[in-house]
């Protein structure tokens, strides 16, 4: 996949936020992106062009430094990001330890045939059967993502947030500008 230098950010400024509890240490971003690797299942935030929020469950990867997913052209996520392309992917815990992620980022849709192909594969390995497989949930999704025929977005991070909840608290940001 041909790479741009900025395609692969340096690690992110990592610092404890307010509302966590005193003694609390920073979640390492080494330990976050790990999880962002390994999380099936994201939730998509964008904007409509009225400025109401629009929230949809996706899947979605971390690799080469950002998040990626894909959509339909009618869909309305794609419509709100061809308006505003700010947006918040999270994931995290169903119970009341674990930690939950956010990232935000701006959307960017990505044609080069290159990075298609490298970001299909992508979705391959994490996702497996699911998407190789005949009676997997999403097959064929990797062959439309190279031929062009879904959307596929690329999420350049600018802000995370990684909320660990347990017998501490730790809420740690990360920044990328």
């Amino acid at each position: 996949m041909p790479m741009h230098p900025a395609d692969h950010p340096t690690p992110p400024r990592t610092c404890l936020g307010p509302f966590s509890s005193p003694g609390a240490v920073p979640t390492p971003w080494a330990e976050t992106e790990w999880a962002l690797r390994r999380i099936q299942k994201f939730q998509l935030c964008t904007v409509r062009s009225d400025g109401r929020p629009h929230v949809t469950p996706l899947l979605a990867i971390w690799t080469h430094g950002a998040m990626w997913f894909t959509t339909g052209d009618t869909e309305q996520k794609a419509k709100n990001l061809s308006t505003n392309p700010h947006c918040v992917l999270t994931a995290g815990a169903d119970t009341l330890t674990g930690t939950d992620y956010v990232i935000e980022g701006t959307a960017s849709l990505v044609t080069d045939d290159a990075v298609r192909d490298a970001v299909a594969t992508a979705f391959e390995q994490a996702y497996g059967w699911q998407l190789t497989r005949e009676d997997g949930t999403w097959h064929g999704l990797g062959p439309a993502v190279r031929a062009g025929d879904v959307q596929l977005y690329r999420v350049r991070p600018d802000k995370g947030f990684a909320f660990a909840a347990g017998r501490e608290s730790a809420q740690t940001r990360y920044r990328w500008s």
